[in-house]
């Protein structure tokens, strides 16, 4: 054991009396703790609600949705078809048709927006099922009837429960007037997400009926198109674009949420800042009981340096004592951060209103790579928490140190 590292360790931490110095060297290593994982819980509760919130997106959208740009409906003979049959990124792309309608239930009316697909494309591109409280994703029924699949809070402004009949009507222009067209549905399910836009207004029902619906005959609205990895997305729509060029329109899902994600991003940033206070906090802590060190620890210095020792080893000193307390600060508070997000994960201690933010629960994901970056930034900083220190007991003469000893 070397002598910078032995002193280091009785300055902090005294076999025979536990001191002030060891008292001070004790908060300052709790206070950068604290630190640690106040930074570590803020980015894993920040990346939990994007995560959440991109996995609920993606429950009920398409990676990339390709449209006309003037036209309401294309059909399946146009050559957009065969330029993502092409691309390898690309799993599957079925047909869909998206339209603004009205529902009915007895007295009440409401303003909804009319997602079609068939049964079976619905379950390769879309996650809705997994959402489904009650009922079951029916569209096809016996006796021709159509099933309609509603979110919860839809079917309670409505009145509906499981089996009801509802009324999907659009207003269509003949000659100067316009009247409804009306298509009967049965409730077949009731899905609740947690997110209001889709719970209040989307409906799901087959494509036939969105097409009887809508009087489009075999055309539909676009493509719904699912990667094999949703990372690609942005490159995949770009080239997708370019290929199809005008007419055609490929909107990637973060371009139909860009506000969502600009508001996660923008907020991101002083929410960080505010907690990286503490650990900031938690640096001046070290440099102070550092200098408590060096002015309750005068004589010893002086003496030291006046029978040989360097100024290096005394800038050791001090340097094992930053890193100890860093090394020891960023472990017991990556540990207390790991068990409060385990509770949280465990036990949804603290609650949400879901119809705010999406979910129920404050979520929290964690990460080895903020752990990692957190870790080494505090170690960092409680090393160089050391230099001022480190450089007033440099400049202590033993002469001086010891006079009036």
């Amino acid at each position: 054991m070397s002598v910078p590292f032995f002193i280091a360790r009785r300055h902090l931490f005294s076999h025979h009396k536990f001191g002030y110095i060891s008292f001070i060297s004790i908060i300052a290593t709790l206070g950068l703790a604290l630190g640690v994982t106040a930074l570590i819980l803020t980015v894993s509760i920040l990346n939990g609600f994007e995560s959440e919130i991109k996995t609920k997106l993606l429950g009920f959208d398409s990676h990339i949705r390709v449209r006309l740009l003037y036209q309401d409906s294309m059909d399946s003979t146009l050559s957009v078809r065969r330029t993502l049959e092409q691309l390898p990124q690309i799993r599957s792309f079925v047909p869909y048709i998206h339209g603004g309608a009205m529902i009915r239930h007895g007295q009440e009316t409401e303003g909804i927006i009319v997602e079609g697909l068939n049964e079976n494309d619905l379950h390769k591109t879309l996650k809705v099922e997994q959402y489904i409280q009650r009922g079951a994703l029916r569209f096809d029924l016996p006796d021709g009837k159509n099933g309609v699949l509603l979110g919860g809070k839809l079917a309670r402004l409505l009145d509906v429960e499981l089996g009801d009949e509802v009324y999907l009507f659009v207003l269509q222009r003949t000659g100067f007037f316009r009247q409804p067209r009306f298509v009967r549905f049965i409730v077949t399910g009731i899905y609740t997400s947690g997110i209001a836009d889709y719970d209040d207004i989307f409906v799901y029902v087959s494509l036939k009926a969105a097409q009887q619906l809508f009087d489009l005959g075999n055309q539909f609205s676009g493509y719904q198109v699912i990667l094999k990895n949703n990372a690609n997305a942005e490159s995949v729509t770009q080239y997708i674009n370019e290929t199809l060029d005008y007419p055609y329109h490929a909107l990637s899902w973060n371009d139909l949420h860009a506000n969502l994600f600009e508001w996660l991003r923008v907020q991101r940033i002083p929410i960080l800042l505010i907690f990286g206070l503490i650990a900031v906090v938690a640096i001046f802590n070290i440099v102070s009981s550092l200098m408590m060190i060096v002015i309750e620890k005068t004589r010893d210095i002086g003496v030291l340096k006046s029978i040989g020792l360097s100024n290096r080893a005394v800038t050791k000193i001090f340097l094992y004592e930053g890193l100890f307390i860093g090394v020891v600060g960023t472990s017991i508070g990556s540990l207390l951060a790991l068990g409060l997000a385990y509770i949280q994960q465990r036990f949804h201690l603290i609650s949400l209103p879901e119809d705010v933010y999406f979910m129920n629960a404050l979520p929290v994901l964690l990460s080895l790579r903020d752990f990692v970056l957190i870790g080494c930034f505090a170690i960092v900083c409680s090393l160089l928490a050391t230099i001022y220190p480190s450089q007033k007991a440099e400049k202590l003469a033993p002469s001086e140190a010891t006079r009036y000893e």
